[in-house]
């Protein structure tokens, strides 16, 4: 039988008669990255696989709303390191300040994971043009920093 190597680990292995093609060895490791990489490849070429994966995403995180939480609770070592690595990407980012400045500064940026409006008094109807403004801020989602000019009045 012929022997080729594994796409995962590189070592030799005998692929399995009616898998002419097979280029993972049988490895439980191997075998995990086989899903990973045939998942991530489907992600990016399917919508509707990407769909439904976010859709079952929410309703975990809507079934689970405390998870991330417990877990930042019971694993210090990760909280920090989270916090270490969120430094280090501001920094390259140039978003946040440096030096002894960090701790104290108010302009440190924004770091958001939704999208939020929080304004004292509401948003009057009428016509708006939203304008984005340039900022330092990191949002993980559709977070925009928008300047709003009223057009016309109702």
């Amino acid at each position: 039988m012929r022997q080729v190597r594994c796409a995962a680990c590189e070592e030799p292995f005998t692929p399995q008669k009616h898998v002419p093609h097979q280029r993972f060895c049988s490895k439980p490791a191997c075998q995990r990255e086989r899903r990973r990489r045939w998942q991530r490849q489907k992600r990016k070429d399917d919508a509707d696989y990407r769909a439904n994966q976010a859709a079952a995403q929410k309703r975990w995180r809507a079934n689970h709303p405390d998870y991330w939480r417990q877990y930042r609770q019971t694993h210090p070592d990760y909280t920090a390191r989270n916090r270490e690595q969120q430094q280090q990407r501001n920094r390259r980012r140039g978003a946040a300040p440096s030096g002894d400045q960090a701790a104290t500064a108010p302009s440190s940026p924004a770091i958001a994971k939704r999208d939020a409006y929080a304004s004292q008094k509401p948003v009057a109807s009428g016509t708006y043009r939203l304008v984005p403004v340039a900022g330092s801020g990191i949002a993980k989602m559709d977070a925009y920093t928008v300047e709003m000019r009223v057009i016309s009045a109702p």
